[in-house]
């Protein structure tokens, strides 16, 4: 059976090191942790479960500290976690069970990152990383924010899910960090300049976050999922600044790649529904229903896509058009999905409501 070493960079996470690392220390056999600068009780927790904790200069990289982090590791195998990151039980069952496999053929393993949810616990964003390498593959890691590894050769995709457990946003720090590269003169690559247009549109500065988004179209080489999804963050921009002819069209340039995204659809159903025209909307949102499950990718995905959020926009829709037993059927397969959710629950009471008041005025 191959070893695993966990490898982690942190700074001041005293609020979620400890979960993280309780629900994946059975998991691996050894634990390296280096510490970019906390001033809390961050390095106590860290030393209660790492066999090294080591202390790097923070340089306004990312990528620079995860590389060092897994300089740390001495099993052929190594993996990567944020402290906000934990395994549940099943999960890290499945991980203990993955590495008799990691036979030194394999090169690296993608697993499936639940990021956000909804008020449900459902996953409301997923897309896949490249978490686990073989130590003597040399794959690194680049990118100033949002660090990834261009991986080859033999590699895995298992279901094996990380959940992300932190509710706020790292608020302007990714941003800040982008800002201070270009003030040092830096270039950005094509995937530099899409989480840049990212981060400006998560800080509320669309404009400058369309611009961004645009200039990333421009540009030579980029991964297709981030074009894809970067037509649909412009088009939220767009429709921000009220340029909804523009937004459209940036919409329906995102149909243009192959296999719709239901994200996309979703976003022109919502957009003609802006503009009152309900039968396009449907037509949509219809279409975003009709992608069904989508396989868990590195692209951003929103499971609720092709699923509940269409669904409850269409019983909402044909309830506006006077087509009862179609809204009713719309919500009950909503329900379906997510039986205890509120709106769906307030959908279907408003539903009988009505069906009730016709009964009655249908009697003699």
């Amino acid at each position: 059976m191959a070893e695993l070493s966990l490898c982690m960079i942190v700074k001041n996470e005293e609020e979620h090191l400890e979960a993280c690392l309780s629900s994946v220390r059975d998991a691996v056999d050894e634990i390296v942790i280096a510490d970019t600068g906390s001033t809390d009780g961050t390095p106590e927790i860290a030393r209660r479960y790492a066999d090294r904790v080591v202390s790097i200069p923070w340089t306004d990289d990312f990528a620079a500290a995860r590389n060092a982090a897994l300089a740390l590791g001495a099993k052929p195998y190594l993996l990567w976690l944020d402290a906000d990151d934990v395994l549940d039980p099943p999960e890290r069952d499945k991980l203990i069970a993955l590495k008799p496999r990691l036979d030194g053929t394999v090169d690296a393993v993608f697993l499936p990152y639940h990021y956000a949810f909804a008020a449900d616990g459902s996953p409301s964003l997923v897309f896949e990383r490249e978490r686990i390498v073989r130590r003597d593959a040399g794959f690194v890691f680049s990118g100033v924010v949002h660090e990834a590894m261009a991986v080859g050769g033999v590699v895995l995709h298992e279901d094996i899910v990380v959940r992300h457990t932190r509710e706020h946003s790292s608020g302007r720090r990714n941003l800040d960090i982008y800002e201070r590269w270009l003030a040092r003169g830096r270039r950005m690559s094509a995937r530099d300049q899409y989480y840049y247009a990212r981060e400006l549109a998560a800080c509320g500065e669309t404009a400058r976050a369309e611009q961004a988004f645009e200039a990333f179209l421009r540009m030579d080489g980029a991964y297709i999922e981030n074009v894809l999804d970067a037509h649909v963050q412009r088009a939220g921009c767009l429709f921000a600044l009220g340029r909804e002819e523009e937004a459209r069209a940036s919409l329906l340039r995102a149909l243009a790649y192959g296999e719709p995204r239901p994200e996309a659809l979703c976003a022109l159903g919502e957009s003609f529904l802006r503009k009152g025209d309900l039968r396009a909307a449907a037509f949509w949102y219809r279409a975003a229903l009709a992608c069904g499950e989508r396989a868990v990718s590195g692209a951003f995905a929103s499971p609720q896509a092709s699923g509940f959020v269409p669904l409850m926009q269409l019983c909402a829709i044909y309830d506006r058009l006077g087509d009862a037993q179609a809204a009713s059927e719309m919500n009950e397969r909503a329900l379906a999905l997510r039986p205890h959710d509120a709106g769906a629950l307030a959908d279907r009471a408003t539903l009988e409501a009505k069906r009730g008041d016709a009964e009655t005025k249908r009697r003699p």
